[in-house]
């Protein structure tokens, strides 16, 4: 299905929520030529994507069970700018945990990416916006099986516990020789490389594994994260050094 498709859908059906009781998604209506060019202040290089645009014209969003507020004009309201400099907010938990989708910088969309907080992960949740609208209609239609659950749930501990796509600076420097004048201002060995730019869905890294106080980078174009793998001492931490 398309785009538009599935949201018609979304607006059309009736589901079942966990308690057993009947429900509906409370649908926003949508932008106006002039609200879009508005928005486009707010979008990188003042673009909004072609198939976001055929979106808000049909609706600017909705209201609903599990994701609260799914709206596609949420530009800016992701506030971890260090592992997606521009996304749209396409739903939260209420707890913190955030779907995004990323744009790239002439805002174009990019993947959609679950954004945990508690264990700190980022997973790449779906390839395309299209598909991530497949998967929230899986979500509505049977909530207990199915992908976006599935994430939520099981793959942020996975990904906490094994951190299988992140790899030290130094190997991943030798292995992708392009990458060299980024990695350059990254001195010392104290810095672990996570890159997603064949990342399959439930991929992803623990962005937050070594402490709150870490730093974390990412590549001006590409889905490469350059992550602090040393915890700062306590000297440090009092001292800001």
């Amino acid at each position: 299905m398309t785009n538009i498709e599935i949201i018609k859908k979304l607006k059309e059906s009736t589901f079942t929520d966990e308690d057993g009781e009947k429900y509906q998604l409370e649908f926003q209506d949508g932008l106006t030529d002039s609200e879009i060019e508005q928005l486009k202040k707010q979008f990188p290089s003042n673009n909004i994507d072609s198939e976001i645009i055929e979106i808000l014209k049909e609706t600017r969003g909705w209201d609903g069970y599990g994701l609260e507020m799914v709206y596609f004009d949420s530009i800016g309201q992701f506030g971890f700018w260090e592992l997606s400099a521009n996304a749209i907010t396409l739903g939260h938990d209420g707890f913190g945990n955030h779907w995004i989708l990323d744009l790239d910088k002439n805002g174009k969309a990019n993947k959609v990416f679950f954004a945990c907080h508690d264990p700190a992960v980022f997973v790449l949740h779906s390839q395309n916006l299209n598909e991530y609208l497949n998967h929230l209609l899986e979500f509505y239609e049977n909530p207990d099986k199915c992908h976006l659950s599935e994430i939520h749930d099981k793959t942020v501990m996975k990904i906490w516990n094994e951190n299988e796509l992140c790899s030290a600076k130094t190997e991943f420097d030798n292995q992708n020789p392009e990458f060299k004048g980024f990695l350059n201002k990254f001195d010392g060995d104290k810095w672990t490389v996570a890159d997603l730019r064949t990342g399959k869905n439930k991929d992803g890294f623990a962005w937050g594994k070594f402490g709150s106080n870490q730093f974390t980078e990412r590549h001006p174009t590409e889905l490469v994260w350059v992550i602090k793998n040393k915890k700062k001492g306590l000297f440090s931490r009092l001292f800001g050094k």
